[in-house]
């Protein structure tokens, strides 16, 4: 902008490239394939009640908790509780098959495949930040470490790093009106009742498909799998059940 007008970038391009005329037209292009890759969803908590995630500032999801250890994060990457004391954390909670794996609440039968390696690296990483005092805890039903030295990168930060690996489901989280600690209820692999106080849950929620990957596959006549997902073909990864298009990301397959 030069003089309070905008315009200048239409003169000084070079290439002619700038065009303030310039309408909506429809083109036909001719490719040789076509990638479909709309992404997918991040599975939204708020239906569980039980989880209090609409309600509690220190009950949140694995995205929003990728951003408080991010450098250019609302917190710098500093690991703070969330609610009014800001205070420092002690103990920190992650629930794992959030959204997968649920055919009561969500209806998603299937593994979102990558949950399991990202908490046991968001607690890592806490615990880098936050020092050795912190107490991170993995709350699950299977840790799914299929990869290439996943396994190994687990049992690291259980030896190395001391992140618990807690085989039961937490069915209520509580807080305390006083301090906002979060206290936690669930039922262990034997049957017996825990009870456990944390001052932040982090909910490892899943993936889910993109509400328009249905639009995508009516638009190039393509199949879905059973949960909404591109439809390889046998054999394939990418191929769709189209000659010429091809699946891409995590439209073609849950991936990290």
């Amino acid at each position: 902008i030069q003089k309070k007008k905008c315009g200048a970038c239409k003169k000084l391009c070079p290439t002619g490239a700038v065009d303030f005329d310039q309408t909506d037209q429809i083109e036909t292009l001719q490719v040789g394939s076509l990638v479909l890759a709309p992404g997918f969803s991040p599975f939204d908590p708020s239906k569980f009640d039980n989880y209090q995630y609409a309600n509690l500032p220190n009950v949140m999801t694995s995205l929003e908790f990728e951003r408080i250890l991010s450098a250019s994060g609302p917190t710098m990457g500093h690991v703070t509780r969330q609610s009014k004391d800001k205070g420092e954390h002690k103990k920190i909670a992650w629930f794992q098959c959030v959204g997968s794996r649920d055919m009561n609440k969500c209806n998603h039968s299937y593994c979102s495949s990558v949950c399991c390696m990202y908490a046991i690296k968001e607690a890592v990483i806490a615990k880098e930040h936050a020092g050795d005092d912190l107490d991170c805890a993995i709350f699950y039903m299977d840790m799914r470490t299929f990869g290439k030295s996943f396994q190994r990168y687990r049992d690291q930060a259980e030896l190395t790093y001391g992140v618990r690996f807690e085989r039961l489901r937490i069915h209520t989280v509580n807080q305390d009106g006083v301090n906002h600690d979060l206290i936690l209820q669930g039922v262990d692999i034997s049957g017996k009742p825990t009870e456990e106080r944390f001052d932040m849950v982090v909910l490892t929620v899943g993936q889910r498909p993109l509400s328009a990957a249905a639009e995508f596959a009516e638009l190039a006549e393509i199949e879905l799998n059973p949960f909404g997902f591109g439809q390889p073909e046998p054999f394939s990864l990418t191929r769709s059940t189209r000659g010429g298009i091809e699946l891409g990301g995590s439209f073609a397959g849950l991936q990290d």
